[in-house]
């Protein structure tokens, strides 16, 4: 009971860490879309790993393309995971439709990020909303991302401020040491859970033992 405890909190963990990213800066839920993309399109098409990769970077370019204004930047968790979230509906829907050519499926991948650019452009400007509102602070989960440097941002950013660090050097700092927290916090769940299995299976041989005299 208490290794599913451990391995179920492990497994959170590291989804929240994917999760808490904006999507450009996200190369795991990148990498899923790309293995979707791959199982709806034949084996047989012409460039289609060519075609594949061209279409995730189009996605993954989408937000720096279109949304340049300095409240655009800033994200919460939870919008960061309703664009996801969007996307692999989308993406869904997609695969589940007969395939009638490539043509056609670029054009459905062509209106996925039309709407998806105004989907990012609600959301945005719903957390603007929330941020300029006092009585809505409160409602904010998880960190704020700046999805122009893929960092976390540990201050406030209300009333239309951007509180992303602007130093380049400083921003670099700050990504190596959330890098290596995160490692470390991984290696240290993980060695957790190794420790506690090691010690179950001893437990259970030295039982075994005693119950064989």
């Amino acid at each position: 009971m208490v290794l599913q405890v451990l391995l179920a909190c492990f497994l959170w963990l590291l989804s929240f860490q994917g999760v808490a990213g904006c999507l450009q800066c996200d190369p795991h839920f990148l990498k899923w879309v790309a293995s979707v993309l791959k199982e709806t399109l034949p084996g047989d098409l012409p460039n289609r790993d060519s075609l594949i990769t061209r279409h995730i970077q189009a996605l993954a370019d989408l937000h720096g393309t279109f949304l340049r204004r300095n409240y655009e930047r800033i994200l919460d968790v939870r919008g960061a995971f309703e664009i996801k979230l969007h996307i692999i509906n989308q993406l869904k829907t997609i695969k589940r439709k007969q395939w009638k050519g490539v043509f056609l499926w670029q054009f459905s991948m062509y209106q996925l990020r039309f709407a998806l650019r105004k989907k990012i452009q609600q959301i945005l400007e719903k957390f603007a909303d929330l941020g300029t509102n006092p009585e809505d602070k409160s409602v904010i989960e998880g960190p704020i991302l700046d999805c122009w440097t893929c960092l976390r941002i540990t201050t406030q950013c209300f009333d239309g401020e951007v509180c992303g660090v602007e130093d380049k050097r400083l921003a670099e700092y700050n990504e190596i040491v959330l890098y290596v927290f995160l490692v470390c916090e991984s290696v240290i769940t993980t060695s957790i859970i190794l420790v506690y299995m090691v010690c179950f299976k001893y437990r259970k041989r030295m039982l075994l033992k005693s119950l064989a005299y």
